[in-house]
């Protein structure tokens, strides 16, 4: 956080630039080790259809991240769906993205402590939120 703050203060500079790249690797390396370690204590317990639904949890925040990214390419390439710069348009457009991105980052890290919280050995069970009314009978509860 202090890389980021730090390339935040400093005029646009390589060693800016430099410090948020390392910011941005080290929040990514620790995120991916976290994941990687909460893969190896499941993997010898859940079943198929565990890993399955784990990843149907996880389909919702990947899609939003891939929505964002869509959002910010249309705005970079001045797409006239965007709208003018300042427009009501623009902001909705903005807030969108945010909204997305908070859906997105804050869903893939709850599915990472999702592995690395309790007993490996039971099995993943959807949340609630996400079976949308359908019955878990199959999800172990």
């Amino acid at each position: 956080m202090l890389f980021l703050f730090t390339g935040s203060v400093l005029p646009d500079s390589w060693l800016a630039d430099g410090l948020r790249y390392l910011a941005f690797g080290y929040i990514s390396i620790d995120i991916l080790l976290r994941a990687r370690a909460g893969y190896l204590r499941r993997r010898p317990y859940w079943t198929p259809d565990s890993w399955r639904r784990f990843l149907n949890a996880c389909s919702v925040p990947v899609g939003a991240l891939v929505i964002m990214v869509l959002m910010i390419t249309a705005l970079e390439w001045k797409l006239p769906m965007v709208g003018g710069s300042g427009s009501a348009t623009r902001g909705f457009w903005a807030a969108g993205t945010i909204v997305f991105m908070v859906i997105g980052v804050v869903g893939l890290v709850t599915a990472i402590e999702w592995l690395n919280q309790g007993d490996p050995s039971r099995q993943f069970a959807l949340p609630r939120w996400l079976t949308l009314g359908r019955g878990n009978e199959r999800s172990g509860r």
